[in-house]
């Protein structure tokens, strides 16, 4: 179109001169003056134009905000008569003020900034983003587009860094899954005796690096001088190992419930919360794998205040489908448990197969527990294995509108 351009000033042009019309020649001066200035305008209008999103947090708590800053600067003296931005965001990510976002695609969405812009100047612009899914959302790349006063060319560049967002799963109490909130499983007793603390304290015991502020015993530290954390009977110091099972089909080609994987990753988590903050070792185990990298969920029980986190980091990434049965997995991480163990296994399918390595792991000594959810609620469950039915997709939709609002 350009060379079209210049091939009919140069005719006219020529025109002008062979035939001597002074105001034909003027006009094809000016025109090509402007052709000039357009095409140098076209081809520097991005140069030194930088676009900077820059987020308050990158980790949240399902249906929690941070703020999102982008920059645009044109750090040289030639304005810009406009620039647009179009940023590329996940739809799982909610921006306000929603004037600024456009539909992009298939779960995606798109920021655009349209300004004009000064010699040397920089613009900040704020909004508020809100992680509405779990997962690892990424934001970018960005498309940046200019051109000349006169909208005869435009000049397009992509900025291609990225920002990786991460979202934990949504985090309930566990009286909103219909469970008790001082001992959501019972009384946990096994066959024998577990080993007393080898300290034989009666009440008491040294701290130790990891122990829980909440837990020191200030009597016992004030008596012998010496910090001392409360030693709480057996059954609080169990280790806790939550299975997830992220199939919500006893088949693969049934495809997977979206609204129950995310149920069961939720009470998941919502149940290691609640371990964690009882000061007991706890741990989770997830028949899929996380993203990036393709890695196994398997995180041993243990104590710690950075426990929680890892947890929580890993269930966030965790995506698709389970690989592998739900009591392959069960049987197989369950010999490498501490005697006297909760199992704690969260599934929407209940097979055979599952009971059975529950019911020998309840024969090994360990306590077992079925969290259910689902169509599953009339499995019957044989004796000594404890089951508690969460509901189904309609206690989900109840539960996730809550957590938002």
């Amino acid at each position: 179109m350009e060379a079209a351009w210049r091939a009919l000033l140069i005719v006219l042009l020529i025109l002008a001169v062979v035939l001597d019309l002074p105001l034909l020649m003027l006009l094809c001066i000016l025109l090509g003056l402007v052709q000039a200035t357009a095409w140098l305008w076209q081809r520097t209008c991005l140069d030194a134009v930088t676009y900077r999103r820059r987020l308050g947090v990158n980790r949240l708590f399902y249906g929690e905000e941070t703020d999102l800053r982008v920059e645009m600067t044109n750090a040289k003296p030639l304005p810009l008569s406009w620039l647009r931005v179009e940023d590329v965001f996940p739809a799982a990510l909610e921006i306000t003020p929603e004037q600024a976002v456009r539909n992009y695609g298939p779960g995606q969405r798109m920021l655009v900034n349209l300004l004009s812009m000064r010699w040397y100047e920089r613009v900040i612009r704020r909004y508020r983003v809100r992680g509405c899914e779990r997962g690892v959302w990424r934001i970018g790349p960005a498309d940046l587009a200019s051109g000349d006063l006169f909208g005869f060319a435009i000049k397009r560049r992509q900025d291609q860094a990225l920002d990786t967002l991460l979202v934990y799963p949504k985090l309930l109490p566990l009286t909103a899954f219909g469970l008790s909130a001082m001992r959501p499983f019972g009384e946990l007793r096994t066959a024998r005796r577990l080993t007393e603390d080898p300290l034989q304290l009666m009440g008491a015991r040294p701290y130790a690096p990891g122990d829980s502020y909440r837990h020191i015993h200030w009597k016992a530290t004030a008596h012998r001088r010496e910090l001392q954390t409360k030693v709480f009977d057996p059954a609080a110091a169990r280790p806790v190992a939550i299975f997830i099972n992220v199939n919500t089909s006893r088949h693969l080609f049934e495809g997977t419930d979206y609204d129950l994987r995310e149920y069961a990753i939720s009470a998941g988590a919502s149940i290691a919360r609640w371990v964690c903050e009882q000061g007991q070792p706890a741990g989770v185990y997830v028949n899929a794998v996380m993203q990036p990298g393709a890695q196994r969920v398997r995180i041993r029980p243990r104590a710690g205040p950075e426990q929680l986190a890892e947890i929580l980091e890993a269930l966030a990434r965790v995506t698709g489908y389970g690989r592998w049965p739900m009591e392959a997995l069960v049987a197989a991480e369950a010999r490498h448990l501490p005697y006297g163990s909760v199992i704690v296994a969260v599934s929407a399918t209940v097979t055979d197969e599952l009971l059975r390595a529950l019911l020998d792991l309840q024969a090994r000594g360990g306590v077992a527990v079925l969290v259910t959810l689902g169509d599953d609620a009339q499995t019957p469950v044989p004796a000594g294995i404890r089951r508690y039915h969460i509901g189904g997709k309609q206690e989900w939709h109840e539960l996730a509108a809550l957590a938002l609002a």
